[in-house]
């Protein structure tokens, strides 16, 4: 690692103050990773109104600002957080809450992307999230001077076109790189051209093929793409799949393409102080690779739990996952009959499409013994059932990341996964001619292949020789943050380099490489 620098990210979500997905994962994991290398982090994020804040933060507010918006302003309120708690990682990170105090309080919601009670993402989004990057921008320049933006998914995209256009003359950013980070290429924040208005440009920018045109609307994730310094995404192959085809790339794949100099795929590391088997407070039964009779009662908790038998030879197949196309529910609706004539019964926690979430309902219905669901999340049953099943299951679609597989092997449990991303890239299929492997991996996404390889797994299960060796095959990978880390120093220094030799992406620069 280089010089010690000041880092702003700026997220929709930071594990543990709020989480829906992995991304909130990620966010709280590399910023505590760097705050430990000795980097001045700051993490932007919208003040919700279910934002979880315990004692471990010191606490101050900051003021208000009136912060551009189309011919007028809207205010914003800003409160700091410093991490106090002692014998914890990322010791003196700062967060920044920025909160909207307009009339129509843009985070003072139930949800945060959606309606809970409809499950429908709240109609305004485009706006809640582009007020957050122009406001969080205006809140940080009251920190300090900064070395380094980092906007992450297409709630955050604005920021690297605002630090280029009108924020450029702050000397809180006059130096700074930006860099984008791309989670999950699926969701890309796409509205009607009234929000470029609302954002401070003119009509004249709103044209085929412009920096924010998309198919005749707006898209963040085009725009933090456009004028980013540089760009990474969450390994190495979902950096190549996105660049490939439109299954992929959903429309930006040529966007990437000419960006593809300065894309980097740098895998995510894991929580390895929050995940760890054997200091996880969330399981009953706390275990290690050498002293797995935890582990066992673990499994034995967890199956009494979904009401099935404690003891019995049959492996339990986890899934902690959002019930969407994108994680494979569609494989699991088309082999439900094979999957129940399987010697193995199935533990699946998680929400999203109705179609899904009426499945899983259905299937435990008919199959009590065989099949447990529970809709929604809970934190201390996700652990639970990473803890207690032999095997976990992700037939994605696709997957930039993933992290479930990273857990999964951690806690001894074998994971199950289409060869697609993150999942390609963190797990090796299991061969038991050179014992090699940590998983069991299929090809193509149809459901046989799926069921397949759930029956080879069962097979190497029935061998305790070989399960033995899998399991501890994947308990010995290291997926701490270290490596990944490694990676975005490389990738921030690359990103100055390039800005102070002048080769920052202002919106001159973009507009002329049409």
């Amino acid at each position: 690692m280089g010089s010690p620098l000041s880092i702003a990210h700026l997220a929709s979500e930071l594990t543990p103050i709020v989480k829906v997905g992995g991304l909130g994962d990620v966010v709280g994991a590399l910023a505590a990773e760097q705050a430990e290398r000795g980097h001045a982090v700051t993490v932007a994020i919208p003040a919700y109104a279910g934002a979880r804040i315990d004692a471990g933060w010191a606490r101050e507010t900051l003021g208000t600002e009136r912060v551009p918006w189309g011919m007028g302003h809207e205010p914003a309120a800003f409160r700091l957080l410093t991490k106090i708690a002692a014998g914890e990682s990322g010791r003196g990170m700062r967060v920044l809450l920025v909160d909207h105090v307009g009339e129509r309080r843009f985070f003072d919601r139930a949800g945060v992307y959606a309606d809970p009670r409809s499950g429908e993402g709240y109609p305004d989004n485009g706006e809640r999230f582009l007020f957050f990057a122009r406001a969080a921008l205006q809140g940080l320049a009251r920190l300090g001077r900064w070395d380094v933006i980092h906007a992450h998914d297409h709630q955050a995209a604005w920021a690297p076109c605002f630090v280029r256009t009108h924020e450029a003359a702050r000397p809180a950013f006059q130096e700074a790189a930006t860099v984008f980070t791309i989670h999950n290429l699926g969701y890309q924040g796409i509205h009607d051209a009234f929000v470029l208005g609302l954002a401070g440009f003119g009509r004249e920018l709103f044209y085929p093929a412009s920096p924010f045109e998309f198919w005749g609307r707006v898209n963040d994730m085009k725009v933090g793409l456009v004028f980013a310094d540089m760009i990474s995404t969450v390994s190495p192959r979902y950096a190549q799949e996105i660049q490939s085809s439109g299954e992929y790339g959903f429309g930006l794949e040529g966007v990437l393409a000419r960006r593809n100099a300065d894309l980097r795929g740098i895998l995510n590391g894991i929580d390895v102080e929050r995940w760890d088997p054997a200091h996880d407070p969330l399981i009953p039964h706390p275990f290690d690779r050498d002293h797995l009779e935890g582990k066992a009662q673990d499994r034995a908790a967890l199956s009494e739990r979904c009401g099935f038998p404690r003891e019995s030879d049959w492996p339990l197949v986890g899934m902690v996952t959002r019930l969407v196309d994108q994680k494979g529910l569609d494989l699991i609706e088309a082999a439900e009959r094979d999957l129940l004539r399987l010697e193995a019964r199935f533990v699946v926690l998680g929400s999203g499409q109705a179609r899904y979430q009426e499945l899983c309902r259905r299937i435990a219905a008919i199959a009590p013994g065989r099949f447990h669901y529970q809709g929604g999340f809970d934190e201390p049953l996700a652990h639970q059932i990473e803890a207690g099943a032999d095997l976990f299951l992700m037939p994605s679609r696709y997957e930039p990341c993933g992290l479930n597989q990273m857990y999964s092997m951690r806690y001894g449990t074998v994971p199950v996964v289409r060869a697609t991303g993150g999942l390609a890239d963190t797990v090796e299929d299991f061969d038991p001619l050179t014992r090699q492997g940590h998983g069991f991996v299929f090809q193509r996404h149809e459901a046989l292949e799926m069921t397949n390889a759930i029956r080879r797994a069962l097979t190497i299960h029935r061998q305790p020789h070989l399960w033995e060796r899998v399991r501890a095959n994947g308990m010995a990978v290291d997926h701490s943050w270290s490596r990944s880390a490694d990676g975005y120093d490389r990738l921030y220094a690359e990103a100055l380099e390039r800005v102070r030799a002048g080769g920052a992406h202002t919106l001159a620069s973009v507009r002329a490489e049409r």
